[in-house]
């Protein structure tokens, strides 16, 4: 079970683990995947995550673009996006200056041992590679989590994925739920999946965020969500590919705050006075007090009672218990019955 990632801990009981996907918005600029580093950090993200890519290894020379992409030519396309392997050095030296954990999407086998000597905490699979099983297997055997999101997948797919993880060796594993529209178009989101993704795996769960950042952010941590991924954006930067479905440093910020609000909010779940409200029960509660006077060995009738605030030892559920009984003493209008005053001094 995957219980932290960098030494940040990940389940019901911790903050929301939010990864900041730099993905493909540094423009393939090793400075300026740093700059976004550092707004990472200023976020308040757990992570930083790279897209660790090269075109001749992810796409067929005529391999058709994705809706989303307008390029006469992905694999010239993609090459513009490629950071070699000093410049995830670099990445990774800055995300531990500021105690970030550090994450990457391999898209290739044969970079997982490099990958490694860097020093990466954790893996995630995109989407497009769910069905991918020798990827896992080869990122699940370097023995850190994965983190497999499930765009365009059921839970067949997904089921799949895992078990090639498992067969691999890997044990740290999460599922975060995901559409792969750039941007998911309103009422596409289909959030309440997280929940089925908990249900059917019981394993941490989570939102890879292509939708509209802070009102699915909050509603995935309230349908169980403990991992959060969202593109960041330089604030201003509107040429970012994946401007679309990307957050600015302060927008993350918000998305951030609001999570560990609805986080807290949601409590243990069980149904119990709670510490903030028990100081207001009694003033808040009614017991059973005397409409008139009464005298010791009158029998008490219904009309001689009524339910008032405060709290007393008699509460109103009692009534019946109190109505017919004989009094041991005499009671001035408007004062509290007791429970010496029920008959047979039920204490």
């Amino acid at each position: 079970m995957l219980r932290e990632i960098g030494g940040r801990r990940i389940g019901p009981d911790a903050p929301v683990f939010v990864i900041a996907e730099i993905g493909l918005n540094h423009g393939g600029s090793v400075e300026w995947a740093i700059e976004l580093v550092d707004a990472a950090a200023q976020a308040g993200a757990s992570a930083i995550k790279l897209q660790t890519l090269y075109a001749d290894r992810l796409v067929a020379a005529a391999c058709p673009a994705p809706a989303h992409v307008r390029a006469s030519s992905l694999r010239e396309f993609f090459a513009t996006f490629e950071l070699d392997l000093k410049a995830h050095r670099e990445v990774v030296c800055r995300a531990r200056k500021h105690g970030l954990a550090v994450m990457t999407t391999p898209f290739a086998e044969d970079v997982i041992p490099s990958l490694s000597e860097i020093g990466f905490d954790a893996y995630k699979i995109a989407s497009g590679d769910v069905t991918y099983l020798g990827l896992i297997g080869k990122v699940a055997a370097t023995g850190r989590p994965v983190v497999i999101s499930s765009g365009m997948s059921d839970l067949i797919d997904v089921e799949a994925a895992l078990d090639a993880a498992r067969a691999a060796g890997g044990s740290d594993l999460a599922v975060l739920h995901c559409v792969s529209a750039y941007p998911v178009p309103p009422g596409s989101e289909n959030l309440r999946a997280i929940a089925t993704l908990d249900d059917a795996f019981r394993l941490p769960v989570g939102l890879s965020d292509h939708g509209n950042g802070l009102v699915s952010a909050v509603t995935a941590v309230t349908l169980g969500a403990c991992i959060y991924e969202r593109h960041l954006v330089l604030e201003g930067d509107t040429s970012a590919i994946d401007a679309a479905v990307s957050s600015t440093p302060s927008e993350l910020a918000q998305i951030v705050r609001a999570m560990e609000q609805a986080r807290r909010s949601l409590g243990s779940g069980v149904k119990v006075c709670q510490s903030a409200e028990s100081v207001n029960v009694t003033a808040s509660r009614r017991g059973l007090y005397a409409r008139r006077a009464m005298r010791i060995g009158e029998q008490v009738s219904r009309d001689d009672v009524i339910a008032l605030r405060p709290a007393t030892r008699v509460a109103p559920s009692r009534i019946d218990a109190l109505v017919g009984a004989t009094l041991r003493r005499d009671i001035t209008a408007g004062a509290p019955f007791d429970l010496g005053d029920i008959d047979g001094g039920m204490r």
